[in-house]
């Protein structure tokens, strides 16, 4: 039901508005609170105010927070106070572009004093997020995304080591992160990504079981146990190269491979060892930038050596 209709309802019957009030999981953002044809000229600002007074003690599980508008910092550090008890589990910030240039800070305070400890997913973007030590811990802590989010590699690490039970870490155009580092307590930490994080340069993983690993950029990589590694993407320049004579023998066990790369100095190069274990294959250029003397034939090498191929894919991106 539209929370217009829903509002109406509520005025009917106070059963119904227990009911609503009550709902564990709330998603605001403009589309859900207002439609198109009353939207202009309105304070979405009142109306937010008036549900989370409405919501406030009901022991919201889920809250998305996904805003468009210029808002002011102190609405929405009071609606994340209001919003973020002991029994939420899933907390999105999504901000507007405005607002992430005047660098609104995620109050760190509301995960403190136990509060983090239900957290099973965590997304903020753009804004700025600087845990400390002093943050508390996040021991159920599964998901954690962050995109367009000031954040320094320590900050993360900081955070990381006390979230021992994530599995999965996203990482989007967080430009502050140099070095990135994830702790050997993170025994369940299977997923790892970090697209558009241009000032990347090294990547060291001493998780026991990370297998699935997204990056871009020339970025090195230290790996506790690269022989688990089941899935890799990489887009960077001389990728394929590197792919072909290199991975076969660090991570033997590669089930899939999707590598993009926008120079290539040599041909790919013959090799004698192979990847027995590869199913999906995904090889990207973006042309105009080769070597004229490239010869895209040599990508044959790959079906050489990947006897349990079961899908190939090919393609060229125009620069």
């Amino acid at each position: 039901m539209p929370l217009r209709d829903a509002a109406r309802a509520a005025c009917l019957s106070r059963a119904f508005l227990h009911s609503w009030r009550c709902r564990p999981n709330l998603t605001l953002n403009r589309d859900v609170i207002l439609s198109k044809e009353h939207a202009h000229g309105v304070d979405i600002r009142r109306i937010i105010d008036r549900i989370l007074t409405n919501h406030s003690g009901t022991g919201l599980k889920v809250f998305k927070l996904c805003l468009y508008d210029d808002v002011a910092n102190h609405c929405l550090d009071s609606w994340l106070q209001v919003a973020v008890t002991p029994t939420i589990e899933e907390l999105t910030v999504v901000l507007c572009r405005s607002t992430f240039d005047r660098k609104y800070s995620f109050p760190c305070s509301v995960l403190s004093n136990g509060t983090g400890n239900s957290i099973r997913h965590l997304e903020l973007d753009h804004c700025a997020f600087h845990p400390t030590a002093e943050s508390g811990t996040f021991r159920n802590l599964a998901s954690l995304n962050l995109r367009s989010v000031h954040i320094t590699g320590d900050e993360l690490e900081c955070f990381l080591s006390n979230s021992l039970a994530l599995e999965r870490l996203d990482l989007g155009d967080c430009n502050k992160i140099v070095s990135l580092k994830i702790p050997c307590l993170l025994q369940n930490f299977t997923w790892l990504s970090a697209i558009g994080c241009w000032r990347l340069r090294v990547i060291e993983s001493k998780a026991p079981n990370l297998s699935r690993l997204s990056f871009n950029g020339n970025v090195k990589l230290s790996l506790r146990e690269p022989l688990k590694m089941k899935s890799i993407s990489m887009h960077r320049s001389e990728v394929v190269c590197y792919a072909r004579a290199d991975l076969p023998s660090i991570m033997p066990n590669l089930e899939y491979l999707d590598i993009c790369s926008a120079d290539e100095v040599v041909n790919t190069p013959m090799s004698p060892t192979k990847f027995l274990h590869l199913k999906h294959l995904a090889v990207s250029f973006v042309s105009g930038s080769f070597s004229p003397s490239y010869d895209y034939l040599s990508l044959v090498s790959f079906l050489d050596a990947s006897p349990s191929l079961e899908t190939l894919v090919l393609m060229v991106f125009e620069q």
